[in-house]
């Protein structure tokens, strides 16, 4: 693979475009192309893409055929083979070939006005020499093409597509996009037990819209929400699919548990998913900004989620990021350099998440590999907890569970003389009014990924202050700050994406974000390799008489 800086690179200059929509679709002809189409024209023939401009589409965007084959281009006077996605026109061009100026080498743009415009490159615009540009790099009187463009290994077929689809590029849309509207969709649970908090998301996305809509839309579109009952047939795989059937550009703030065969489908039709739901109700747990809950979500996300390269972007850090900010805490705070921690987990997809950045961690500091113990959920036995830390001599405990399980580990490791401090998920706790702060204030060392302090007290302000302002009847707070944040994200990568919004330019848009401020959660940074926004945590404790948190450490960021 060659330097970053060659992915983005293919044309230098207008003089070396080698795709245009004027080619004739069929390949080996030298006859000129026909006289371009009146614009109202074009765009009526492209709002619905043929099954050739369809399969271009996909090579254009993703580098693969609609068969699955990976196209493969060679740059660098054919030192350097890139494939796949890497090879993607639009990584270069733009999902909406609006050109690009990456690592100080234009990629020129492919739309059809820009084309028409570049009157001297009319000579360039048979399928013949388009093709012997594609795949040869050679332009108009044999001139060769900057060494950056690719040189592409397609078939005569694949290339024949690829000039149908830019023949619309820029024009075609995406499900879910009219003239006038962009429909985005959520599965939530509007019936059953969670209906409550159903309910709470949808009424945030609603109004976050709403006001949206307000101010003019996003580029002249209002923002249409289409909900589906998660609880209802087919529970959360069945809603999902109702509301790619309707036909929406995107998801958000969704449950999501994981499925393997709805993130199939979500990443066959490259649907971006943001800021899912987590959980249950509360701001401690599930669905709220505190820090990761066990439970279906956390199961869903798995180890290595910060650097997966697929459609569901997540907020909060999942389990393997949360351990890796308690082994680095725990080793920075110890005097000994093999500081032991044993690592206690429910054995489940989440656990083995925990237990796995514990020992990534533990492995990048040069630390022995931590001792596991794992049991079934809600089968602790506290003795068994307490004999492996004795055992092990574990100068650190970091236990994935539910609170009620941490609390019998606890009064287990007391009994049994162990000082060794407890790590845990804030999100265990999902109700910090209870009992619970009491048993586990002091030992406990609780990971926060949501904000501390004056900015935890500005932007709950300003969330409380939205939600009175748009009517939005009182509810779980964690649930409307997690919907509010979602939305925020979404509707700042749907500006950026333009004016022509598609799925691959609204992922685009999504990984150009940095240190993006959402609202009530620490700043949002996304990229190509990294689809959790926040990959940190703060250590709190509890205290035992409000179930306040308070900050016991700085923010301990973990690199992807």
């Amino acid at each position: 693979m060659g330097e970053p800086r060659l992915r983005f690179a293919v044309l230098a200059s207008a003089s070396a475009i080698g795709l245009c929509v004027l080619a004739l679709r069929a390949l080996g002809s030298g006859d000129p192309a026909p006289a371009p189409r009146a614009r109202g024209e074009e765009e009526a023939s492209c709002a619905e893409l043929t099954p050739s401009a369809l399969r271009g589409k996909r090579i254009y965007q993703r580098g693969a055929t609609a068969d699955g084959r990976v196209i493969e281009g060679a740059i660098a006077d054919g030192t350097v083979t890139l494939s796949g996605r890497e090879a993607a026109c639009a990584g270069c061009h733009g999902p909406s070939g609006q050109g690009t100026d990456e690592g100080g080498i234009a990629a020129p743009p492919l739309t059809p006005e820009r084309l028409v415009a570049s009157g001297r490159e009319r000579d360039a615009t048979t399928a013949r020499a388009l093709a012997a540009a594609i795949r040869e790099g050679r332009g108009p009187a044999d001139r060769q093409l900057n060494p950056a463009m690719p040189r592409f290994r397609l078939a005569d077929a694949d290339v024949s597509d690829l000039i149908d689809y830019i023949g619309c590029i820029g024009r075609d849309l995406d499900a879910g996009v009219t003239a006038d509207s962009v429909a985005l969709g959520a599965a939530l649970p509007l019936t059953g037990p969670d209906a409550a908090v159903g309910a709470a998301v949808r009424d945030v996305l609603s109004a976050v819209f709403a006001e949206v809509n307000a101010q003019g839309g996003i580029y002249r579109r209002r923002l249409a929400l289409r909900v589906e009952d998660s609880a209802g047939p087919a529970g959360e795989v069945g809603a999902t699919a109702r509301l790619l059937d309707r036909g929406v550009l995107a998801l958000v703030g969704s449950v999501w548990s994981g499925d393997p065969a709805l993130k199939a489908r979500l990443e066959e039709e490259r649907a971006p998913l943001v800021g899912p739901m987590a959980g249950g109700p509360g701001l401690g747990g599930g669905p709220g900004l505190g820090g990761g809950a066990p439970g279906p979500a956390w199961n869903a996300s798995g180890a290595g989620a910060a650097r997966d390269g697929g459609v569901v972007f997540q907020v909060l850090p999942g389990p393997d990021v949360l351990a890796r900010v308690a082994i680095k805490h725990s080793a920075d705070a110890s005097s000994s350099t093999a500081a032991a921690a044993l690592i206690v987990h429910t054995r489940d997809r989440a656990g083995e998440a925990w237990a796995s950045g514990a020992r990534a961690e533990a492995s990048s500091r040069g630390l022995p590999a931590p001792p596991v113990l794992s049991f079934e959920p809600g089968r602790l036995s506290p003795r068994d907890v307490a004999g492996a830390a004795q055992a092990h001599g574990a100068r650190a405990i970091l236990f994935w569970g539910s609170g009620a399980d941490l609390a019998s580990a606890r009064a287990a490791l007391d009994a049994a003389g162990s000082a060794a401090p407890i790590y845990a998920s804030l999100g265990s706790l999902a109700d910090r009014a209870g009992a619970l702060p009491r048993l586990l204030a002091g030992r406990a060392l609780f990971l926060y990924s949501g904000p501390l302090g004056e900015r935890a007290r500005a932007s709950g302000e300003a969330l409380r202050a939205f939600l009175r302002r748009a009517g939005v009847a009182p509810g779980p707070l964690g649930a409307q700050a997690s919907a509010y944040v979602a939305a925020r994200i979404l509707i700042e990568a749907l500006k950026r994406t333009g004016a022509h919004a598609t799925r691959e330019g609204l992922i685009a848009a999504l990984e150009r974000l940095r240190d993006f401020d959402a609202g009530p959660a620490q700043p949002v940074t996304f990229a190509r390799n990294r689809r959790t926004g926040v990959l940190g945590a703060s250590l709190v404790h509890l205290d035992p008489a409000s179930g306040d948190a308070v900050r016991v450490s700085g923010w301990i960021d973990v690199v992807p």
